[in-house]
């Protein structure tokens, strides 16, 4: 379950469904992976959502090291924490940069 959402790119698509920021398909593959947080009942589900290599599930390091990040496309991501079966601070963006 999603407890919290931050930057102008997620609130777009939570709600208006979908951001000017990203194209169709990834304002799409966006949606989807933001419904399977929503729906997870924890990090065991969402790995098993992410298999697929291109999603590369995986915790961050250094200053974001409490922060998770799914791929969405290189090089937008969805980065957020994971406590308790919920996941917060919620966010799309380019963390490349």
């Amino acid at each position: 379950m999603i407890k919290s959402i931050n930057g102008k790119i997620t609130k777009d698509i939570v709600e208006k469904g979908s951001s000017k920021k990203l194209s169709m398909k990834l304002n799409k593959r966006a949606i989807f992976l933001l419904m399977a947080l929503s729906d997870v009942t924890g990090m065991d589900d969402l790995k098993k959502i992410c298999e697929p290599p291109s999603l590369k599930l995986h915790k961050l390091k250094g200053s974001m090291k409490e922060f998770w990040s799914i791929t969405i496309e290189k090089p937008w991501c969805i980065i957020f924490k994971y406590k308790n079966g919920e996941f917060f601070d919620v966010e799309i963006g380019d963390y490349h940069d």
